[in-house]
């Protein structure tokens, strides 16, 4: 990239071929570099996604030299990079988003933000007051975003080199390793279930860290075992049930939250 003139960006905003051939390769590497960022998702990265993006760069990068007005190199590259993420980032959505609406697949991603891009972590903080206000979702609308998102996961995804052997590993051969099961005997939902648990673990694992009262009223919130569903609108009950007092219930619920997204994020 450094081999751009600001003489040969001047000649390919005037439509001159070899000026645009020369801006086109000498951002080729931008490109794919965030190409295959934005087709990697949960550990996968789908290599159909990176050639398809690749080319979408490559065609903004030549429509973008109209609207460039700067004249060093420095602010050339720094308006392509943003044009570039621009342009994939909405294409990437527009590839995920099945079946579920565009605000919906923009919520889950602010979540995901939080997750540190972990989906299913993402799918549970989605379904939360403390990491979504008001715009929350219901488990099951969290789930459906998710898989919009991430699409099906596959057994035979890549994850990576083994530590001992340095032989490529799938989805399946890591859960192999961490339930015992054969690779052969698991189905793709199997991994799924497996992270869920996983995350279900951490959900209890920070709860068991707040005070008794924070920790039962934050679980009558979604009704998470042993605790029965109690919601924002039963206090009364919540009270009567687990013997603390109506005025202290909003108090723990409230507290409660910010200590729950203090040491969720902490463990992250």
């Amino acid at each position: 990239m450094i081999d751009l003139t600001e003489a040969q960006i001047a000649d390919a905003k005037a439509n001159d071929l070899e000026a645009v051939t020369a801006v086109v390769a000498a951002t080729e590497e931008r490109v794919q570099q965030l190409a295959r960022r934005y087709a990697t998702g949960s550990g996968r990265t789908d290599q159909d996604l990176v050639e398809d993006l690749a080319q979408i760069g490559r065609i903004a990068v030549w429509e973008s030299l109209a609207r460039f007005n700067g004249k060093t190199v420095a602010e050339f590259f720094t308006f392509i990079d943003r044009t570039l993420k621009g342009t994939m980032s909405d294409e990437r959505k527009e590839a995920t988003r099945q079946g579920v609406s565009r605000a919906v697949a923009a919520d889950f991603e602010r979540a995901l933000s939080l997750a540190s891009g972990d989906a299913y972590e993402a799918e549970f903080l989605v379904t939360t007051t403390e990491a979504m206000g008001a715009r929350k979702m219901s488990p099951e609308m969290a789930y459906a975003a998710r898989l919009s998102y991430q699409g099906l996961e596959y057994l035979d995804a890549p994850m990576g080199s083994g530590p001992d052997t340095g032989e490529a590993m799938t989805l399946a051969d890591t859960l192999a390793d961490e339930t015992g099961v054969p690779a052969d005997l698991l189905e793709p939902s199997d991994y799924e279930k497996a992270r869920r648990k996983g995350t279900s673990v951490k959900v209890r694992k920070v709860l068991s860290r707040l005070g008794e009262h924070q920790r039962i009223v934050l679980m009558a919130l979604t009704g998470i075992v042993p605790v029965d569903f109690y919601g924002t609108e039963r206090d009364g009950e919540l009270s009567a049930a687990y013997g603390i007092p109506r005025e202290q219930i909003r108090v723990s619920r409230n507290k409660g939250k910010d200590r729950f997204a203090e040491l969720w994020l902490a463990a992250a």
